[in-house]
């Protein structure tokens, strides 16, 4: 059963095949398994291979990276965006801060970001041209007097959700009593995963 579920995850199925196995329970009881599996095979596999491996921890953005493999045309997963949006107001309740409204305007600036991250192989707050995140909510038409962007890739939403919860900069983003509005823009990258783009407002 181990095996079965860590090939699912592995392969290059279709998109559905995939979030089907990504979001399943299986697939949270297999991170333990994968992980040993990297492990294991990092000293055998070439890297190019290697890095096809599901991640079992979040990727969260401290410095800009280049991503080994690009995604064209990944598939928005508005489900996880509304998803997310409850876990974050979940951490901010249990601390007695206001919940953030959803913010559909802010939210296709962060969508966007996710698909050119994808797209062009990086992970960063700022684009390729040096555009940091202020600049494109302000290029997307939206005004605000606080902001503030985090990033993720992961293998699921729980598992990016607990990455940037032990961060501390991007809790001190979820946590922020100053921001009211959250716009979250996910999509998912077959094999490699949940590109995630968080971003704050007040």
């Amino acid at each position: 059963m181990a095996l079965i579920g860590g090939l699912l995850l592995l392969m290059p199925f279709n998109n559905e095949l995939s979030k089907e196995t990504r979001d399943s329970e299986i697939a949270e009881r297999l991170k333990p398994k994968i992980g040993w599996l990297e492990d294991k095979l990092s000293p055998i596999l070439s890297k190019p291979l290697t890095r096809l491996l599901p991640k079992t921890d979040a990727e969260v953005s401290e410095t800009p990276a280049e991503l080994p493999f690009r995604v064209l045309n990944p598939k928005v997963r508005t489900d996880l965006e509304a998803e997310m949006l409850v876990k974050v107001n979940r951490e901010r309740t249990k601390r007695e801060l206001k919940t953030l409204k959803a913010d559909p305007e802010i939210a296709v600036v962060a969508r966007a970001h996710s698909v050119d991250m994808f797209a062009r192989s990086y992970f960063s707050h700022y684009t390729p041209e040096g555009i940091d995140p202020f600049e494109r909510i302000r290029t997307g038409g939206i005004h605000f007097f606080t902001a503030g962007e985090n990033l993720a890739l992961a293998q699921t939403l729980n598992i990016a959700h607990r990455g940037l919860m032990e961060s501390p900069g991007h809790r001190a983003n979820i946590l922020n009593p100053a921001f009211g509005r959250l716009g979250i823009g996910i999509v998912d990258g077959g094999i490699y995963g949940l590109m995630i783009t968080q971003n704050f407002r007040d």
